[in-house]
């Protein structure tokens, strides 16, 4: 038996080597390559990047071949309960509270998906005890057909990925369509994409507001759901918007049977995910602070609602994003702006008005000219709104080079 492959980075990688443990023969296949011919191909499993209207694919389900996202895929030989999280910010990061959680706790537990770690590669090893935090995106979701998640986490759902949709409102029912696959699920009631799940069955809801009504929610120094009560002052996460990240995981955690403790301790032990507001450096009264990961605006606010006296570094790859609702924001907290990448143009003449705007070719000159900007005091925060595939493999790429370019910097005498 062969099946074809879509996809040569992590996910489609990930699928071949479960294939091969289960003694079926991957064919490997991306964009660019010579078509490969369908005869005598069982199936095909699709890496989340290739768009599900893509001609191939639409040629093997011509031809009658069925088609499967490699979550998909990874789940029909996983064992075990799933913690699905979805929405636009804050995936990563509740994705991993959870899974320290439960880690934590003793339980067996696993982590992956749009995290970093496809579910193929670890699927044979979960079983009937195992837990398993996975992360999921709108691309991810739109292959599923029989996975099942005991709980699933919506975040929030803002702007984002429309250069793959067509509008807003359907990449929000991309996000929702994971309710079709959950035995409960968690949301934000302050988000309006959820307001029409209020008060049915199996919809928990969280909010940071003691008045809200919801069913998690911050009152006064403590995260409260139900009889649990977790101080927050101490947890290492900050912001209005890791109170969110933290409320979604307790109700999560709890629903699945962990106990205030253990869940309390989970989350105090977790100190955070690189490339989230971290600050990477220090140079007289200047910090330096990567926050590579923010690739959409409501990323971007979230960053700049958390530091005054900024000197922000934006612009990437160009995802059909607006910026103009960040105006008030930027002309508040930013007293310059160095545009990078593909959307430097767009960025200056967004801002223009605001702040004072210039632009670099490359993050080490844009971390010079922030910190050039500073007067010597302030914030140069490196987030940037937009994706990195015009310049950097990936994120990750974006924020070493700009941690690699502080640290010389401050090192110079």
């Amino acid at each position: 038996m062969r099946v074809l492959v879509f996809g040569r980075g992590k996910s489609g990688l990930g699928a071949a080597k479960l294939l091969e443990r289960l003694g079926i023969e991957p064919l490997l296949y991306s964009d660019g390559e010579p078509e490969p011919e369908l005869s005598g191909i069982a199936a095909v499993v699709k890496s989340p990047g290739v768009p599900p209207r893509n001609p191939l694919l639409e040629k093997a389900k011509r031809a009658g071949i069925p088609v499967y996202g490699e979550v998909e895929l990874g789940y029909r030989f996983s064992s075990g309960s799933f913690i699905s999280v979805t929405g636009t910010n804050g995936k990563s990061t509740t994705t991993a509270v959870i899974y320290h959680a439960l880690k934590l706790s003793g339980r067996e537990s696993f982590i992956g998906g749009n995290y970093g770690i496809p579910l193929s590669t670890f699927a044979l090893d979960t079983t009937e005890e195992s837990f398993t935090a996975l992360e999921l995106s709108s691309f991810q979701i739109e292959d599923l057909t029989s996975f099942r998640s005991r709980v699933s986490v919506f975040l929030n759902v803002t702007p984002d990925h429309l250069n793959r949709y067509s509008s807003f409102e359907e990449y929000r029912e991309a996000k929702l369509r994971l309710l079709d696959f959950s035995d409960c699920a968690v949301v934000n009631g302050d988000d309006p994409s959820f307001k029409h799940l209020k008060g049915k069955p199996g919809i928990y809801t969280f909010s940071v507001s003691a008045d809200s009504g919801a069913d998690a929610r911050v009152e006064g120094e403590l995260l409260v759901f139900g009889d649990y009560r977790i101080p927050y002052r101490e947890l290492p996460l900050k912001g209005i918007h890791n109170l969110e990240n933290y409320l979604a995981a307790l109700v999560a955690l709890a629903v699945v049977g962990l106990s205030e403790e253990e869940i309390y301790k989970g989350f105090k032990a977790f100190k955070g995910l690189p490339h989230r507001c971290e600050v990477v450096g220090r140079k007289g009264g200047v910090v330096f602070v990567n926050d590579s990961k923010a690739t959409n605006p409501d990323a971007m606010k979230k960053a700049l609602e958390s530091f005054r006296s900024v000197v922000l570094i934006a612009g990437g790859s160009d995802k059909g994003l607006d910026f103009k609702e960040l105006k008030p924001l930027v002309k508040s907290r930013v007293k310059a702006l160095v545009a990078i990448g593909e959307t430097a143009g767009k960025l200056v003449e967004t801002f223009k008005e605001e702040t004072y705007v210039l632009t670099a070719s490359s993050i080490e000159e844009a971390v010079e000219r922030a910190y050039a900007l500073t007067g010597g005091e302030g914030v140069v925060l490196l987030s940037p709104g937009c994706a990195s595939f015009d310049m950097f493999k990936n994120f990750q790429e974006r924020g070493e080079r700009f941690r690699e370019a502080v640290k010389r910097l401050t090192e110079e005498t």
